[in-house]
C-alpha cells in the first residue's frame, strides 16, 4: 500500500511539473526588449471553427508550424480556443503575417470595409468584442510599409473597435471581458479578385508594452535634460584673459547642469564635450588665481625676463647713465689739469 501512495505522489509531482513547464511556456519576457509575451495561439495545429486553414510546417516563424489559407473572393477563418486565456495586464495584440501579393490585400483592406481581425470574450463573433480593421492592420506593421512576406503585426488594444452585442446571442452581450479570451477571427470578405493571395499566420499573442514605453519616455527625459547641457557648452568660446569674466556664469550654469544629472543622463553627453567645460573652468581658475594687469606697457616683459644690456634705456639713472657722468668728471679733470699745467710754464 506504502508503495502504491509513493508511486502515486511521484506521479502527481511529476504532472505538477510538466503543467508548470507547460504554463511557463505560454508566457516569456524577451531579455532584449523586456516586453512580455503571453501566447494565444501557436498556430501549430489546427485550431476549432469554420475555417479554410491548413497547417505549413516548412514556413513556420515560432513553433513547429504556421496556419495557410487562399483568398479569392473572400473568407472567414475561425479560432476557438480550447480554453479561455485571462490577458489582464496585456495592452497589444501581436502576430506574424505573410502575404504573398500586397496590391491585393490593399484591395480588401479598402474594399472590403469589415475585413480584418477580431477577439472576443463571448465564444462567438461580434459579442463582447475588439477588432481591427484590414487597413489598420496594414498600417501597423512593425516594420513600416507592409511588404510582400513575413512581417510582424502590433496592434494596440486600446486602438480597437469595441462591440458588445450582434442581435444574435443576446445572453452573452456585453463589454469584451480580458480575462476570459476564447474566440478570434481573421476574415477577407467584399471583393473578388483574379488571382488568389496566400496568406499566413502565426504566433498570435497578447504583449506588454507598457514597461518598454515607460522606459522609452525615461529616456527621452534624461537625452532632454543633457541636450541642455549639450548647448550650454556648444554655446562656449575659448576662454583668455580678455573674456573669462563675461563667460564664468555660463561655464557654472553648465557645470550645475551637468551634476544635477543622474548617471544614465551623464552618458548623454559626449566626452569630448565634458572636456571642454573642463578646460573652461581650469582657465577661468587660473585667470582668476591670477589677474592680468589692467594697465601693462606694450614693452614691458613678461615677469622674470630682462633685457639685454644694450637695450637698457639710456635715462641716467642705469648703467649709461652712470658711465656718461664719469666720462664728463674725467674730461673735467683732465682740462683742469691743463690749464694748470700751463699756467705753471707762463709763471
Amino acid at each position: 500500500m506504502k508503495k502504491v501512495i509513493a508511486m502515486l505522489l511521484v506521479a502527481v509531482l511529476a504532472l505538477t511539473l510538466v503543467l508548470s513547464v507547460s504554463a511557463e511556456s505560454e508566457s516569456w519576457v524577451d531579455s532584449d526588449t523586456g516586453i512580455s509575451y503571453l501566447q494565444l495561439l501557436d498556430c501549430d495545429t489546427k485550431p476549432g471553427g469554420r475555417s479554410a486553414y491548413e497547417v505549413d510546417v516548412e514556413n513556420a516563424q515560432e513553433g513547429d508550424a504556421c496556419l495557410t489559407f487562399n483568398v479569392g473572393s473572400g473568407q472567414v477563418n475561425e479560432m476557438i480556443l480550447e480554453e479561455a486565456i485571462d490577458g489582464e495586464g496585456y495592452d497589444t495584440l501581436e502576430f506574424d503575417l505573410y502575404v504573398s501579393d500586397v496590391t491585393l490585400f490593399d484591395l480588401f483592406a479598402v474594399g472590403g470595409t469589415n475585413s480584418g481581425f477580431e477577439i472576443t470574450s463571448s465564444g462567438y463573433c461580434d459579442n463582447q468584442e475588439l477588432s481591427w480593421k484590414l487597413g489598420e492592420i496594414r498600417d501597423c506593421n512593425e516594420g513600416g510599409e507592409l511588404a510582400v512576406g513575413w512581417n510582424h503585426i502590433i496592434l494596440p488594444l486600446d486602438t480597437a473597435i469595441p462591440r458588445s452585442e450582434d442581435g444574435h446571442h443576446p445572453d452573452v452581450a456585453g463589454p469584451f471581458d480580458i480575462t476570459n479570451i476564447n474566440f478570434m477571427r481573421f476574415f477577407m470578405v467584399g471583393e473578388s479578385v483574379e488571382h488568389t493571395i496566400t496568406v499566413k499566420i502565426d504566433n498570435i499573442c497578447l504583449t506588454d508594452r507598457k514597461a518598454i514605453t515607460a522606459e522609452a519616455e525615461k529616456q527621452a527625459a534624461l537625452k532632454k535634460s543633457a541636450d541642455k547641457v549639450i548647448e550650454k557648452i556648444n554655446e562656449l568660446p575659448e576662454i583668455t584673459a580678455e573674456n573669462y569674466q563675461d563667460y564664468k556664469l555660463k561655464v557654472a550654469s553648465g557645470r550645475s547642469l551637468y551634476d544635477k544629472l543622474s548617471e544614465e543622463g551623464r552618458e548623454y553627453v559626449p566626452a569630448d564635450l565634458l572636456k571642454k567645460l573642463e578646460a573652461a573652468e581650469a582657465a577661468i581658475a587660473h585667470y582668476e588665481a591670477n589677474p592680468p594687469s589692467e594697465e601693462q606697457p606694450d614693452d614691458q616683459q613678461p615677469d622674470g625676463e630682462k633685457p639685454d644690456d644694450d637695450q637698457q634705456p639710456d635715462d641716467g639713472k642705469g648703467c649709461k647713465g652712470m658711465m656718461s657722468v664719469g666720462a664728463v668728471a674725467m674730461i673735467v679733470m683732465a682740462l683742469s689739469l691743463g690749464v694748470t699745467v700751463l699756467n705753471k710754464k707762463k709763471g
